[in-house]
């Protein structure tokens, strides 16, 4: 009850600062309003005494297997010092690391300053991850601001992601390096956006957001995605430089410059990822370094989490006794990590296919936000592998997808929609431990209470924006596409 009435004060101050926010004054006062609150809720839980997750211990050991240790993470777990002392409160000390070389490089530099005290190292990564959060709200705000969004838009943009209680809860409370590997991301949008007027193509233009996002990579590897949709971003503005014209009129006539602001952006980005993972990989050979990044239990496992696909293994487990017919062959299909593997693969390729048109259309950083979205939210539905922390790819990335006005915007409010509503029904995995039915009974809540809700509201919103189209046709006389209001 506690996390629907955080929610409903959550929307109250969305539509509180819609109304009030349509002065510069007045959006500088909501957004100093909204910081406090954040720093105020977020220093609550900063102290608070409750876990929704250990993965603060599993970041202190990565440090203690490399300062206490002297060992490297990517092939030595901490399992393999059992009389460590944080030892028994990492729940993956079995496996090896499966971050990014930032990411470790952090985690070693806390333990190098805190030692074996595990109260110390909630404390600090807490405070680590409610200042990266506090700079995110921060980002998107100029973001939205050098993108030039109303005084409305910057408000609610930033209100929509900073008190989001999902993201106060994972970032002060849980302490993910999401929300870190966020601020990464959203630096290079920012670098993209204040040199928008400027020359986009030109290599001191994109090169600093490129960078940026590549240390998101770093930390963890899932912004890969959004790396390689802003590579195409930046194909497609080298292509459309002079003038917008069909895809392969441009590749005959812009293919050279194209192919070489890839083939440099790529050079880059190689560069980077191998100075920081050299000085892991020296004297291991490649077959290792590929196990070393297979070898984490997201990769790993052939059970799932907290997914449809656990879900249905679970219900399994409790029901041995195989069904016969075609729904037994079909639940012992979809209770293998292989198929939902497949299912996966397939939902990002059809996503992607979406986002590059999408880009095609308007190359814009906007677009590249939609995109990044529409891929992220189609592979969190069906992903077998899920944490409710990984939204905050969507939280922060969705107030850049926020519909220009008089421009159509069905698709746009749509994907709002379903990050607040996904945002919400994440929580069901809090409630039911992960493993019971949220609302008891049927076990196949386990997985559909969560993205089943956000799914309903996608379609819900979308189809309510056709009827909406449809209804303007009748009144106007014309075609009309539902567009945003500001």
């Amino acid at each position: 009850m506690m996390i629907f009435i955080l929610f409903l004060l959550y929307l109250g101050l969305l539509w509180l600062s819609w109304k009030l926010a349509t002065t510069a004054g007045r959006r500088r006062g909501m957004l100093w309003l909204t910081g406090a609150v954040l720093l105020i809720c977020g220093s609550i839980l900063v102290v608070a005494p409750g876990m929704l997750s250990h993965d603060i211990f599993v970041y202190a050991g990565y440090g203690r297997v490399m300062v206490a240790h002297g060992a490297n993470p990517y092939f030595v777990p901490l399992s393999a010092f059992p009389g460590d002392p944080l030892a028994p409160l990492d729940d993956w000390r079995t496996a090896v690391a499966a971050y990014g070389p930032v990411w470790l490089l952090i985690c070693a530099v806390l333990s190098w300053l805190l030692g074996a005290n595990a109260p110390a190292y909630v404390l600090a990564f807490r405070l680590l991850a409610l200042m990266a959060h506090l700079l995110n709200m921060v980002l998107i705000a100029r973001l939205l601001r050098a993108l030039g969004r109303s005084e409305r838009v910057i408000t609610l943009g930033a209100m929509l992601y900073a008190l989001n209680p999902l993201m106060l809860f994972e970032s002060a409370l849980g302490a993910h390096n999401d929300v870190l590997m966020m601020t990464c991301m959203l630096l290079g949008c920012w670098c993209w956006a204040e040199a928008n007027g400027r020359g986009l193509e030109r290599v001191r233009c994109w090169l600093p957001a490129l960078v940026f996002m590549l240390l998101a990579v770093l930390i963890k590897f899932t912004a890969l995605l959004g790396v390689a949709l802003f590579l195409c971003l930046l194909l497609f503005r080298t292509l459309q430089r002079d003038s917008k014209q069909r895809l392969l009129l441009a590749l005959r006539l812009r293919w050279r410059p194209a192919l070489a602001q890839l083939l440099l952006a790529l050079g880059c980005a190689i560069v980077v990822a191998g100075l920081a993972y050299l000085p892991f990989w020296l004297g291991h050979s490649p077959h290792e370094v590929v196990v070393s990044l297979l070898a984490p239990p997201s990769t790993s496992r052939e059970l799932g989490q907290f997914s449809i696909l656990r879900a249905i293994q679970e219900w399994r487990h409790y029901h041995p006794q195989p069904l016969e017919g075609w729904m037994g062959q079909l639940l012992a299909l979809l209770g293998r990590r292989s198929t939902w593997n497949l299912i996966q693969g397939l939902a990002l390729l059809v996503t992607l296919g979406m986002a590059l048109w999408l880009l095609w259309e308007q190359p814009r950083l906007e677009r590249w936000a939609v995109g990044a979205l529409l891929m992220m939210g189609a592979i969190f539905l069906v992903t077998p592998w899920f944490f409710p922390w990984y939204l905050a790819w969507l939280l922060a990335l969705a107030p850049l997808a926020w519909p220009r006005y008089q421009q159509p915007a069905a698709l746009e409010y749509a994907l709002q929609i379903f990050v607040l509503v996904f945002s919400l029904s994440a929580f069901a995995i809090y409630f039911s431990r992960g493993y019971l039915p949220a609302g008891g009974g049927w076990i196949g809540w386990m997985g559909f209470s969560t993205v089943g809700p956000p799914l309903l509201a996608f379609g819900l919103t979308w189809l309510g924006s056709w009827w909406q189209t449809k209804r303007r046709q009748r009144t106007d006389g014309g075609f009309q596409l539902p567009v945003s209001g500001s």
